[in-house]
Parts: C-alpha cells; structure tokens; sequence
C-alpha cells in the first residue's frame, strides 16, 4: 500500500528528527543567556560609548562561548583580556588609512594565529581574529582610540561578571592552560630565539613545514587581500567587511575540513538569501536585536555547518536591510561570499606562489 509505505517513512524520518530538535531546543535554553546578556551589553555600550564600539558586544558573545574556561581565576581572564584590548588598539590603527591597513593586516593575523595556537588547541585563534576584522568593520579617529579601550574594557568586565554567574557550577580542567599563558609562551620562545640567533634565522621555531605556520601565513596573506579591497572601497556605507568575515568563517588548518567549508557557505548562502526573501517583511526594524538574539542562539546550538552558514548569512542580511533595501542586501551578500570563496581557493591552489612568500617571511 503506498499509503502506508509513505506513512512508515515519516515515521522513521520523525523518529530521526525529533530527538535532534529535542537536544536542539535543551541546547538552546543553555546557550540563550550567553547570547541574550552579551547583547545587551552591546546596547549598553552603543549608548554610552557610541554605535563604532558596538561590535565589542557581538566579539563579547563569542566570549561567553567559547572562552568559559578562562574564568577559572581572574588572572587568567585578565591576561586573555589584556591580549583582546591589545588587538582592539591595533584593529584601530590598521582602520585609520590605506598605508595602517597594509602594514598591520598582514602582520596582525600572523601574530594573532600563531600566538594563540599549540598542538591540539588549532581553533583556538578564532576569536582574536574576529575580534580584530570586527571592529575594522567601524573605522575611528586616532583621538577616538581611548574610547575604544574603554568601551572594550567596561565590555570584559560585564562580560567577566555575567560568566562567573552563569558558570557558578563550571568544572574547570586541572591541567587547563589559559590563553594568557600560552601567548605569553609562544611570545618568549619566539623572543629568546631571535636572541640567540641574531644574525641567522629563526627557522627552527618558525618553519614552514609546521602547519600551523602555514596556516598562519596563509591566512595573514588572505586577510590581507580582503581587508585591502574593502579599505579601497570609495562607499563607506558597504565597508561592512563581510569579505574577509566569510573569508575568515571558510578558513580551517584542515584542508578537507576547509572544502567542506566552502561548499556550505556556498549551500547555506543560497539558502540563506531564499529564506531571507519570505521572512524579510515580517521582521520589524525595532525587533531586530530579538531577531539576532534568536538567531545565535539557534546559530550555536546546532552542529550542521550548512545550518550555520544558513542562519549566518540571514543573520548578516537582517542588518544590511535596514541600510540597502531587500535587493541591496541579497547583492551584497552574494557577491561577497562568490569573492570570498574565489580568494580562498585561488589562494589554495596558488601554492607555488604561496610558498615563495611563505618562505620569505620565515627568513
């Protein structure tokens, strides 16, 4: 009976489905506090610390996530903390002009990705980084500078508070090296060979043959790229740096893990851009801070990467629309993540060329 064929397979389809939405949902009401309060934190600082300073509070969300481990004392918070205000000041700089955006785009990821990276600990870079192409995305004034520290300085602080409250109960690894530590680490290494090695080189901590150098490299070298073509941009309006944003969210040491990367950023992009068609008109401009509360607590309660490249690209669309209209955001944001995936995969498979300019800066 066809009928009862069909009804078989829903069944066994609901079967499947309905335990993922189940943990789905119970990961959502866990994750919903580390998105909710960090952005209202960012409301609070776009009042008082102006609009520019705002994507501290979406940097603060990542925080929350990821980072929960470096609470376990407050000096392993201080010292990640100490590392993110850093970055902000050189975020800053590289945003002033063209000649900033040259020197330290190329420099900055390096040192960002390196710094923060060991053997088993390979993403652990990816919040630095974010943070760094995020508050590019608001160029300021060098006078502005000190109010930038500020704000990133009262957002740690809440952010810090909000963590010890909502990780009371947080078992802590005992043999957990915090991010301070090991940048501090990796930074005395680097600085104590250079010091014995003054008039050779320092291949024997920095080799190319270490992945994590490459990736580094190429990385620094792709950031480098994107952030240049967007400070070219004569618009300020569309200097939203979605592109080195996607081309960031595409890049992983795993070259397999990459290409399933970008073919999901392909994939969630187009759904993405339909699904954003239909619901556009029902999200009022007022709601859209409940909007983007809703879609990054689904964002990271799933495991899907095509969901998440889904649920990122119509979470990035739901701020464009305000400012470029229904049509204007979808342009926009397509265009961007073709751009972005085309540098990503000339990049990969330029590496004659990649490793010449790798080999070069490791002299």
């Amino acid at each position: 009976m066809p009928i009862l064929s069909n009804l078989s397979k829903l069944k066994l389809v609901l079967q499947k489905v309905l335990p993922n939405l189940k943990v789905t949902g119970k990961k959502c009401i866990k994750v919903l506090p580390n998105v909710a309060i960090p952005i209202i934190i960012m409301s609070f600082i776009q009042k008082y610390f102006g609009v520019q300073n705002g994507p501290m509070g979406i940097v603060l969300v990542f925080i929350c996530m990821f980072k929960v481990n470096q609470i376990k004392t407050p000096e392993s918070y201080l010292k990640m903390s100490i590392f993110l205000i850093i970055i902000s000041v050189f975020a800053s700089i590289a945003s002033l002009n063209l000649m900033t955006s040259i020197l330290l785009n190329l420099i900055i990821p390096f040192l960002i990705i390196y710094l923060t990276t060991t053997k088993g600990k390979e993403s652990n870079y990816f919040v630095y980084g974010y943070e760094y192409i995020m508050l590019q995305s608001y160029p300021i004034q060098i006078y502005q500078i000190p109010q930038r520290i500020a704000a990133v300085v009262v957002t740690l602080v809440l952010g810090y508070v909000f963590m010890k409250i909502y990780n009371r109960n947080h078992k802590f690894d005992k043999d957990l090296v915090c991010d301070g530590d090991l940048i501090i680490e990796n930074f005395e290494k680097i600085k104590n060979k250079i010091r014995k090695n003054r008039n050779t080189n320092i291949k024997e901590k920095i080799s190319i043959k270490d992945k994590r150098v490459r990736f580094a490299i190429r990385t620094a070298f792709i950031l480098w790229i994107t952030c240049i073509f967007m400070d070219r941009i004569p618009d300020r309006n569309i200097r939203s740096y979605w592109l080195p944003l996607i081309t960031y969210g595409c890049l992983e040491i795993d070259y397999q893990k990459q290409k399933d990367k970008l073919l999901a950023q392909i994939g969630g992009a187009t759904i993405g851009i339909a699904i954003f068609i239909v619901i556009f008109h029902w999200i009022p401009t007022n709601a859209l801070l409940v909007f983007m509360t809703m879609a990054f607590t689904i964002l990271f309660s799933v495991e899907n990467d095509y969901l998440k490249k889904t649920i990122g690209t119509i979470l990035g669309m739901s701020f464009a629309l305000p400012t470029f209209g229904e049509v204007g955001a979808i342009l926009l944001r397509y265009t961007y993540v073709i751009c972005a995936i085309g540098i990503v995969y000339i990049v990969e498979h330029l590496r004659k060329v990649v490793r010449k300019v790798e080999r070069y800066l490791c002299l």
